[in-house]
């Protein structure tokens, strides 16, 4: 009965131990590789990158080095074996616990006098559970082994969810750092289906797609296909509502064609561009999808004709707004039909007019027509006459 207890011990501290060291690899490898590179990025000042897989070995050694630590100084040996591992997963989530604005508000804010309290807690529960072991002095048999395993494994899960509630969780801020770090090496495909199926975005996510989508040459054809916020507004960092973390943007202004020192709104730069004869190509289509993201359908139309022939390759969004210009306008300054884009056309407003239920008319309209300009533009416009 002795080697029985004994060997039950030892499985459930290796279960334990491999338990703690594959789910601590693969948060930092997986899961937060993205903010621990945001985190090293702010707290060295731009000095030094962050390596996904150095990085994650080494703070999974640290770590795992903490509770080995811990535990020759607790020994506790039964259910209360999981709780030497709680400093090092409560450091763990310390360690990833940052909102968008980490750059600018404090690191440590409230674990300053948190963490301490937690210990104090931590160690009263530690004696609790030293106490209560040392008086049950049966023997550890067989069966009470795999209980105790099983016991100490519910705990660990409980803790290893707390890591997780506690660490960032921010769907939108994953999106952005996962998006800078393709960007920064110049993955712009691979940035672009980062979150490309899910509805959270801000403007800063939406400024790096933008990026992305006209390094790629796509901007005309797939912009609308994404949800996008803030307008032309989201089109430039601002250092407030459109920001970049780590991503150097010098590459941006160099494919537009000239930085400004003077601060500007985003449309207006694109605009005193083509004023001073400074603008590229690519910037050419900064500033027709800067007028569709701001619904300006008429500025859209007077401008198009400078850039694009009024062909079949035109890409796909300039088609749809033209399209929607043309129907709007009474006397429109630009008339341009497409058999197919008008048949879609008229088929979306028989389809906006079918549904009385706005909810049910959003949803519907959403999965037909939600990758089009014309979805964008109502519904934008419907939002803006709201506020």
């Amino acid at each position: 009965m002795i080697n029985n207890r004994k060997n039950g011990i030892v499985i459930m501290r290796v279960t334990c131990a491999i338990f703690f060291v594959f789910f601590t690899f693969l948060y930092l490898y997986d899961y937060q590789t993205d903010i621990m590179s945001v985190i090293q990025h702010v707290l060295s000042q731009g000095a030094t990158h962050y390596n996904r897989l150095i990085g994650a070995v080494l703070i999974t050694l640290v770590l795992w080095l903490l509770q080995l630590t811990l535990y020759s100084f607790i020994r506790l040996e039964r259910v209360g074996h999981a709780l030497s591992y709680f400093p090092s997963l409560l450091l763990l989530a310390i360690l990833t616990d940052v909102t968008r604005n980490v750059d600018t508000e404090s690191y440590i804010d409230c674990w300053a006098w948190l963490f301490p309290l937690l210990m104090v807690f931590y160690a009263v529960v530690i004696w609790f559970c030293r106490q209560m072991e040392s008086l049950d002095s049966s023997p550890f048999v067989t069966e009470s082994s795999s209980r105790v395993l099983w016991q100490n494994l519910s705990i660990m899960g409980a803790m290893m969810l707390m890591t997780c509630a506690i660490g960032c969780s921010d769907e939108v801020f994953h999106y952005r750092m996962r998006m800078e770090n393709d960007l920064s090496s110049q993955r712009y495909q691979e940035a672009l289906t980062v979150g490309s199926n899910e509805e959270k975005t801000d403007s800063s996510l939406t400024f790096l797609r933008i990026w992305a989508l006209s390094a790629t040459h796509q901007l005309g054809d797939k912009l609308f296909e994404y949800p996008l916020v803030g307008g032309s507004d989201a089109m430039l960092p601002n250092g407030s509502s459109v920001k970049v973390m780590m991503a150097s943007t010098e590459p941006v202004y160099i494919m537009l064609g000239v930085y400004f020192k003077q601060k500007m709104r985003p449309r207006v730069y694109f605009e005193k561009l083509h004023q001073k004869w400074w603008a590229t190509k690519a910037s050419n289509d900064w500033l027709l999808c800067a007028y569709l993201l701001d619904c300006d359908v008429d500025a859209f139309a007077h401008n198009i004709t400078k850039y694009y022939r009024l062909d079949s390759h035109l890409p796909k969004h300039y088609r749809e707004a033209l399209i929607l210009y043309t129907h709007l306008r009474e006397h429109p300054y630009l008339v341009y039909h497409d058999a197919v884009m008008d048949a879609d056309y008229e088929d979306y407003q028989d389809m906006s007019k079918k549904y009385a239920n706005p909810k049910e008319r959003f949803s519907e309209l959403k999965d037909t027509y939600g990758k089009t300009y014309w979805f964008y533009f109502f519904t934008h416009r419907r939002i803006a006459s709201m506020k």
